[in-house]
């Protein structure tokens, strides 16, 4: 059941990429409306994938905007391949971008008050903090697994595919990265006990 199950995924990613790489050529030869089908087709988990590194709508759909306009831009320097691998690429570049900056402006912000209260609301505010910490500390490629796949709702399979790796690859970073979290949680819970 479980080979027929992975068959027709595998089946329904393959048709969905010919579907995209279909639609992108249209859109390589100027197609305004092929682009809003292209658009269309991926701003799901595109839009997931912006807003797991944002964790802020309007600055998601910013980045969103910024990465299909950068799509558009660049559309015939595409070259037949894994077309949602390029597009994420193209994601993952922008949101690194932004991360960079948002550290920037961090920095520059260092007059913030942390209150030191015992209720349990600030302790679950601590341990999501904490979590987000951890996430974005990850190195890039355990990062981008955890991102897409917890933030961005997206199945290994088509982690895999957009990332153009292979799914045991994708199952093998989001154990490790699952490790390297429950450990950090487990010492930041620690440290709270102590």
């Amino acid at each position: 059941m479980s080979t027929t199950k992975s068959s027709d995924e595998q089946q329904r990613l393959t048709t969905l990429q010919a579907q995209l790489a279909d639609v992108f050529e249209r859109v390589q030869r100027n197609d305004s409306e092929a682009f809003g089908e292209f658009h269309d087709m991926l701003s799901q988990q595109l839009m997931a994938y912006c807003l797991s590194f944002t964790r802020d709508v309007d600055e998601a759909k910013d980045l969103f905007q910024g990465v299909m306009l950068a799509v558009f831009e660049y559309r015939h320097r595409y070259v037949a391949g894994n077309i949602t691998g390029w597009v994420f690429t193209i994601a993952r570049n922008a949101c690194r971008r932004w991360e960079k900056r948002q550290r920037a402006v961090d920095q520059l912000d260092t007059t913030y008050d942390v209150a030191d209260s015992g209720s349990s609301s600030v302790l679950d505010t601590d341990e999501v903090a904490a979590i987000q910490q951890a996430v974005l500390r990850l190195d890039a490629p355990y990062r981008d697994c955890v991102m897409l796949h917890y933030f961005g709702n997206m199945k290994v399979d088509d982690i895999a595919e957009a990332l153009s790796i292979s799914t045991s690859l994708v199952k093998v970073r989001l154990h490790r990265a699952r490790t390297v979290l429950q450990t950090t949680l487990a010492n930041f819970r620690e440290s709270l006990h102590v």
